[in-house]
């Protein structure tokens, strides 16, 4: 689950001076010139709001979820649409499947199953180097689906570094050892990108792409259909990954020395026994997970969102199995809600907010009409050109701020060239997941960052070549997966 809310102090003071500045500046000089053409004035005035959002999103100059709320009071004011409207995008469906994700991460960590479900995936894998990094892979990606991209990313790097300490211990080749080091954080990183593309609440572009195609268009991607189009494609970018670090780039065959398990076995063996609350926390999350993703099969009367709410209540009912701290009391308490990132659910509205404004105002239309000449292009190129447009400026923005500007433009764009929205839209919500060669990109980057051994070369190398993979392994699956599973 990624939460794309980077600390403002990762940004350059001085640009987010010039962004608070910029933003509402470059907003209101659009809406004092005249709309073009026969552009309606409500839509003009939205294009202005955008702007402004966008350059406040890129340059941070408030906290992300902060310039989210704008719509709130702007959007009213301006005439775009009333406030009863824009306030109902804040309490879409998709936000509360979020909101019940969120809590059941909380429990998963609060009861440190995370942890146990990590180190039994590492430890299944065996000692030698190249499979070490495979468990670390698949246990931070499978993680990475349910759970925050930034816990995962933390709890397995805190992991991967004694382990990295032994084999520098042990090896007498320095070079060697910072050659595991580098790949084994680089592919946790990866990892906690590539999981969360799987699954609808592993990351916001894929909740904003799910509610956009409801709320606007009229198509529904459940919990499950989203599955069986976002796993095939985390399978093939996770093998991609692993190829590409452990036989390409660095290269692992003799190095890691004999004890490397021991390693894994002293961090199982401080879990000791599952406890009642984990077990308890396990079931609640299996049965969860098993309701996403049969909703549609067994025609349950619960929405993909009831079932989140539904399994966060029982959290909040079911008692722990005594014993103190994280034992004691029921599996959930409100106050473990308070560290929940609450400003993606924001930042989720927001971006609704404008989908909602693009549709409402006839902007979407004027849009994707200026765009009817690309109807020359081959639609493999087309969807390409979305894909690495999407990833490029992910490097340098938030993901969910990218996809809440893109997908109704997007899907204006399709329908101006007759074609069915997901084809334009589905490829841009997985590529704002696929940023791998900046540490500012993701969180999981700029954590692995922190490793000493790492170079900027090592990830902006590793990066460039894992963006160009993604791009056209998106294609790839929006042809063989997508296109069938959507019906295109």
């Amino acid at each position: 689950m990624a939460d794309d809310l980077r600390p403002d102090s990762d940004q350059n003071p001085a640009l987010r001076r010039a962004a608070l500045v910029a933003g509402p500046l470059l907003g209101l000089a659009l809406m004092a010139l005249p709309a073009p053409g026969a552009l309606d004035l409500a839509a003009w005035r939205l294009a202005g709001l955008i702007a402004w959002m966008v350059t406040w999103w890129i340059g941070q100059a408030v906290p992300l979820a902060a310039t989210a709320l704008l719509p709130v009071p702007l959007m009213p004011a301006l005439g775009i649409a009333p406030v009863a409207q824009v306030t109902q995008s804040y309490a879409d469906p998709i936000i509360f499947l979020f909101l019940g994700g969120f809590m059941i991460a909380a429990a998963m960590q609060r009861h440190a199953l995370h942890r146990r479900i990590a180190l039994a995936i590492v430890a299944a894998m065996g000692a030698v180097p190249a499979r070490i990094t495979l468990g670390f892979m698949l246990a931070t990606a499978f993680l990475s689906m349910w759970i925050s991209n930034t816990a995962s990313t933390v709890m397995m790097f805190a992991v991967a570094l004694p382990v990295i300490g032994f084999v520098g211990e042990n090896s007498p080749d320095d070079a060697r050892s910072r050659r595991f080091g580098v790949a084994l954080m680089l592919a946790i990183a990866y990892s906690a990108s590539i999981g969360g593309v799987a699954t609808l609440i592993g990351t916001p572009p894929n909740a904003l792409l799910a509610s956009v195609l409801a709320t606007s268009h009229g198509i529904e991607i459940g919990f499950g259909r989203w599955m069986l189009i976002g796993l095939p494609l985390s399978v093939l970018m996770l093998l991609a990954c692993y190829l590409l670090l452990t036989r390409l780039l660095y290269p692992l065959a003799n190095l890691m020395p004999d004890g490397a398990d021991r390693v894994i076995a002293r961090e199982r063996a401080a879990l000791g026994p599952m406890r009642r609350s984990e077990s308890r926390v396990a079931i609640v999350f299996a049965l969860a997970a098993a309701g996403w993703m049969s909703r549609g099969a067994l025609d349950l009367p619960l929405s993909d969102a009831g079932i989140a709410i539904a399994a966060a209540i029982a959290l909040f009912v079911l008692p722990a199995g005594g014993g103190t701290g994280a034992g004691a009391g029921r599996l959930l308490d409100w106050r473990d809600t308070a560290a929940l990132p609450w400003g993606i659910l924001i930042l989720l509205g927001g971006g609704l907010a404008l989908a909602t404004g693009f549709e409402r105002t006839g902007l979407a239309e004027w849009i994707g009409g200026g765009f009817a000449f690309l109807d020359e292009w081959p639609l493999w190129l087309l969807v390409m050109a979305v894909a690495g447009l999407t990833l490029m400026i992910t490097e340098v923005s938030s993901n969910t701020a990218v996809t809440a500007t893109f997908l109704p433009i997007l899907g204006a764009v399709a329908i101006g060239m007759g074609l069915p929205v997901e084809w334009l839209m589905v490829p841009a919500a997985m590529a704002a997941s696929m940023a791998f060669m900046m540490p500012v990109a993701t969180p999981p980057n700029a954590i692995v960052f922190g490793y000493e051994g790492m170079r900027m070369a090592d990830m902006v190398r590793a990066g460039l070549w894992l963006n160009i993979l993604g791009v056209g392994l998106i294609t790839l699956v929006m042809w063989l997966v997508a296109a069938p599973v959507l019906g295109l």
